[in-house]
């Protein structure tokens, strides 16, 4: 649902767009919309950022057991007629781990870790 438009160029939708796209393009989104899409495959998406990170499920004990490097893509989304705005996280090569959080959410998130790790800067 939030893989980006491999096969296609991250150009927008076509100029006259299809029928059934009634609402302006957010400004972040580069999804090409075409007349065919399914209804389910409606919907606005950013570029992915990828980032490669060191991460796992922590289904092992000592944690750091299940961790390994994988490359993570971020982006936006949302469906078209719908308020809601989410992030993605999720890996580039496979289904998990993977995370949706509204923007709300994800906002509270980055303070959330930004107040972890500041707890690790000496006193």
């Amino acid at each position: 649902m939030t893989r980006p438009d491999r096969d296609a160029p991250a150009s927008g939708h076509d100029s006259a767009g299809p029928t059934w796209l009634d609402e302006a393009c957010p400004s972040w989104c580069t999804r090409n919309h075409h007349e065919r899409d399914h209804p389910e495959d409606r919907y606005h998406q950013s570029d992915p950022t990828m980032v490669t990170m060191t991460a796992g499920d922590g289904a092992t004990i000592p944690v750091a057991e299940s961790l390994e490097t994988i490359d993570m893509l971020v982006l936006l989304g949302r469906y078209v007629g719908d308020t809601r705005t989410w992030l993605t996280v999720e890996p580039a090569e496979r289904p998990a781990p993977r995370l949706v959080l509204t923007t709300e959410s994800a906002g509270v998130l980055v303070e959330c870790i930004n107040d972890q790790l500041q707890r690790l800067s000496p006193q």
